[in-house]
């Protein structure tokens, strides 16, 4: 009778270290899909991450051109400046000139009125 005994509650012991397992294995199934669920979300963080660095680089790329275009620019405006600060001495050089004779022709026509 001793042993029956004892097989009930080996049974029970058994029975509830299986359940125990059980549980532990579909603990460790949860655990998995979480696992595959965090990686899946870091691949797409990183997805995104290295979408964002390639416009990042194309932004850089695009402001680049724009400011070597904005300095071509810039240059051609100083010559324009230039052109025109010597295009202004130019005229008034030739204002100056045109004043002289202007002078020179009117002396020489109160010359001519005087005789």
């Amino acid at each position: 009778m001793e042993m029956r005994e004892l097989k009930k509650p080996l049974r029970l012991v058994l029975g509830l270290a299986m359940v125990f397992c059980i549980g532990l294995f579909l603990m460790g199934c949860a655990t998995s899909k979480q696992l595959m669920a965090v990686q899946e979300q870091a691949q797409k963080a990183l997805e995104k991450a290295e979408m964002a660095l390639e416009k990042a680089e194309s932004a850089k790329a695009m402001v680049s051109d724009e400011a070597q275009k904005a300095e071509a620019a810039v240059l051609r405006a100083e010559k324009a400046a230039d052109r025109s600060e010597q295009a202004t001495i130019r005229a008034e050089q030739a204002a100056d000139k045109a004043e002289a004779m202007a002078e020179k022709a009117e002396r020489s026509f109160i010359q001519k009125m005087k005789k």
